[in-house]
């Protein structure tokens, strides 16, 4: 059984509130800013996480047009929500995100895959100091989720079967990230810029296991947004390279203020952060759909048919 944190109520309230706060964004979004009559610009959800750099820089910087327009979210349920009712056009989001929205009806697709950085995070028990070390232990996560899936792939046995753990519900990535220096949690996997965090607060980051979860993210669109805004997605793919290139090449310090804009973040931290190797726009290997789509079919998060087929379309032409 997935235990509740006493933060749960707590949780409960910010989530209404950040639900209502993002209505009001979008709605500023969506009425201001464009002239009448103009096309209808594809519409980005952003949130506060390394893989949608790339497109806060280009934002930024002016390498896209005025087609493309960002709106922020502070959680994954506000952002698929949002994609769920046609409110935004796309986001980044995880494959396991996508698949179980296409598996649910939803019309979308996965053309360019993106590059996160997940790492797992120990509490301040000093007795743990291996993954092996963690069977029993308390781990925070979110359930049915990609967190969950890399959680239980981490935690095995020599012999590959995954170490029995108590899992401890906590969807919000700040409450983990108190809870494990407050010693409610003993170890959960964190997105940079929250491992990074932990790190500063004297607790110890370790990288997972190669091949659990490297490639897991991707840009979303909604099939009709990716077939009728197409010179907008265009310019977002064009702007999108155009920033990994600029990240490429200038030194840090340079665009060292549009992480801590887009994270929420001090300066000093931003310079240390572990960012991925960000590459140009690519589209998903769907190899790597299927470690993750069999996990879902044994949690029952989709139906034993599913194949994301149509999940993956040819990169539009950019010339």
């Amino acid at each position: 059984m997935v235990q509740q944190p006493k933060h749960r109520k707590a949780l409960l309230g910010t989530l209404a509130l950040g639900l209502a706060l993002t209505a009001g964004i979008l709605s500023s979004c969506l009425t201001g800013g464009r002239k009448a009559g103009a096309q209808p610009a594809l519409i980005l959800g952003i949130m506060p996480s390394v893989d949608y750099l790339p497109i806060a820089i280009a934002s930024e910087h002016g390498f896209f047009d005025d087609s493309v327009e960002l709106v922020r979210f502070s959680s994954p349920m506000e952002r698929d929500a949002a994609l769920q009712t046609g409110s935004v056009d796309g986001s980044i989001t995880d494959y396991m995100s996508a698949m179980l929205l296409q598996s649910k009806g939803q019309e979308l697709v996965l053309p360019v895959a993106t590059q996160g950085s997940f790492r797992l995070v120990f509490g301040h028990n000093e007795d743990l100091m291996r993954l092996s070390d963690l069977e029993g232990k308390h781990i925070g996560l979110s359930s049915h989720t990609v967190i969950e899936y890399a959680t239980e792939k981490a935690l095995v046995s020599p012999k590959g079967k995954t170490l029995p753990f108590t899992p401890v519900e906590v969807q919000k990535v700040p409450i983990r990230l108190e809870m494990l220096r407050s010693g409610e949690l003993d170890a959960a996997i964190l997105p940079e810029p929250f491992a990074t965090l932990a790190a500063t607060k004297g607790l110890r980051v370790v990288s997972l296991p190669d091949g659990i979860i490297e490639h897991i993210t991707g840009l979303a669109l909604l099939r009709k947004s990716y077939e009728t805004k197409r010179s907008a997605v265009v310019s977002l793919i064009k702007g999108y390279n155009e920033a990994i290139a600029y990240m490429q090449e200038a030194p840090r310090e340079e665009w060292v203020g549009s992480i801590v804009q887009l994270l929420g973040i001090p300066p000093e931290v931003a310079l240390q952060l572990q960012l991925p190797d960000y590459h140009p726009a690519a589209s998903p290997d769907t190899t790597h759909f299927a470690p993750i789509l069999e996990w879902m079919k044994t949690k029952k998060l989709v139906p034993h048919s599913y194949q994301a087929t149509g999940l993956v379309p040819p990169l539009p032409d950019l010339q």
